[in-house]
């Protein structure tokens, strides 16, 4: 009975309209090499090409998306990226991992690379991914130099520099980005709000 039935989120500014690339670029290249919009859904195709970029900058925001992967799939939500899209070390953003760590192929991770975690950084609470083909709801929400991700309606890890002084190295300003790992990965209510 209700379900084209569309909720607007009150502070929220959508980052994807569901027809087209407004609001994005490929980093370095057209970002039609590997992403598309079909079925009122942004995939990476999984070929060759770029990651998505915003054009604009952000400092403290709450993100949110759902997101879905196929069978083994691995991507990654960047925060507070440079042009170049560095998320390793000092001066660069974040990563915030998606991946199906549920899969045989991902037998030995390491805690920080777990669904949901600041990647190569803080290791997110584990059991809150749903499986491959599912989707599954991301909430990134960065003040100053404190993380606070919310995965699928479960708060997985909440941190700052305190616990890792590491975070307070990384970029307080950036560009928004959904990494290209060359495997096909689906998104859906990119939406962007204060913290």
């Amino acid at each position: 009975l209700f379900s084209h039935l569309q909720v607007t989120e009150m502070g929220y500014t959508p980052l994807f309209d569901g027809v087209g690339l407004g609001g994005w670029e490929g980093a370095d290249a057209d970002a039609a090499r590997c992403w598309q919009v079909a079925d009122g859904l942004l995939q990476c195709t999984g070929q060759p090409g770029p990651w998505l970029r915003s054009l604009h900058e952000f400092r403290d925001f709450r993100l949110r998306l759902e997101y879905r992967l196929q069978d083994g799939g691995n991507s990654g939500v960047y925060v507070r990226g440079p042009a170049d899209g560095n998320h390793h070390g000092a001066g660069a953003g974040i990563e915030v991992q998606i991946l199906d760590d549920a899969s045989p192929r991902y037998g030995e991770l390491k805690p920080y690379q777990f669904s949901a975690s600041l990647y190569a950084i803080a290791p997110a609470a584990r059991g809150s991914a749903r499986p491959a083909g599912q989707w599954n709801a991301l909430d990134i929400r960065c003040t100053g130099h404190h993380y606070t991700i919310t995965h699928n309606g479960q708060v997985v890890l909440d941190v700052s520099e305190q616990e890792y002084p590491e975070l307070s190295e990384r970029l307080p300003r950036g560009f928004l980005g959904l990494q290209n790992h060359s495997e096909a990965v689906w998104f859906r209510h990119l939406r962007v709000g204060a913290p």
